[in-house]
């Protein structure tokens, strides 16, 4: 099961938090993957096919928790730059979030009403 896990800091601050959750993946996630991928090649030179094909199941899972992070960091840069961008031409990022939320609202309410 996949649940939404929120977390707050300073706008200022969302480059170098997405660093940190960046390196920490480095660090962990990946060396994990190196390590299943180096028992799953021992394996199979050695001919134990079983354990070679767990090993490559236990990488093939753990990268698609490595992906599954890289695309919320991808997603929380992209509304950094969104938020800046706005920022920088005068508009006010609050108003623009409650203004598209307003939209998707009626679309909604218009897809709803068109059933």
């Amino acid at each position: 099961m996949k649940v939404l896990v929120s977390y707050a800091c300073a706008l200022k601050d969302i480059p170098e938090k997405v660093a940190e959750l960046l390196g920490n993946l480095e660090e962990n996630d990946l060396h994990f993957v190196t390590a299943e991928l180096s028992e799953a090649r021992s394996n199979s030179f050695e001919k134990n096919i079983s354990e070679a094909l767990e090993a490559i199941d236990r990488a093939r899972i753990q990268l698609g928790k490595i992906d599954n992070s890289l695309i919320d960091y991808a997603s929380i840069l992209a509304g950094y730059s969104k938020t800046i961008a706005d920022i920088q031409l005068g508009n006010d990022p609050a108003q623009i979030n409650q203004e598209e939320n307003n939209v998707d609202s009626e679309a909604e309410e218009t897809n709803d009403q068109a059933s």
